[in-house]
């Protein structure tokens, strides 16, 4: 072979090795975590003992029917809610119900700053909130106090801590 040959064949495994490698480049900024694929949740943790009833956490929502967000779950030290995107107030209803059958509900309202968060235009959009305030009425919730007020996509959070008392 001649030099002119083997030089051209140079050449285009160059030109080749980084097209390659430009279009790994460009695939690379399609493959993006998005906050949606993790979730925006506010993570609540029981102090003290497991709740030994099961517990049905409702959306309280103004002029329409509720929504049902956590269905009968029973001895849980740990749960997770989603949270409006709109409303600077999100209001819960808890149903706690005894191995008895005995229903007891108190009502949760959880104040709130809702912050769009943009992470890319592959992504949906996402709003992380910040709590103001949280309250609760009734029986059931003795304690109810915000550990961290920045609910994101970090599932790690503590944001809600909350007592619960026994019947």
């Amino acid at each position: 072979m001649n030099n002119q040959l083997i030089g051209n064949i140079a050449k285009r495994g160059i030109l080749l090795s980084l097209l390659v490698t430009g279009m790994g480049w460009i695939s690379s900024c399609s493959d993006i975590d998005c906050s949606v694929t993790n979730g925006v949740l506010a993570n609540y943790v029981v102090q003290g003992d497991t709740l030994q009833d099961t517990l049905t956490v409702s959306a309280i929502r103004e002029n329409r029917s509720d929504t049902v967000l956590l269905n009968r779950m029973v001895k849980t030290t740990k749960f997770s809610l989603p949270m409006s995107y709109s409303g600077d107030t999100d209001r819960l209803r808890f149903v706690f119900t005894s191995k008895t059958g005995v229903t007891t509900v108190d009502t949760v309202t959880v104040s709130k700053t809702n912050m769009s968060h943009f992470e890319s235009v592959d992504c949906s959009p996402v709003f992380f909130h910040k709590l103001t305030s949280v309250t609760a009425k009734g029986t059931r919730i003795s304690q109810i106090e915000i550990s961290n007020p920045n609910v994101d996509d970090d599932g790690t959070k503590e944001n809600i801590l909350i007592r619960f008392t026994n019947p």
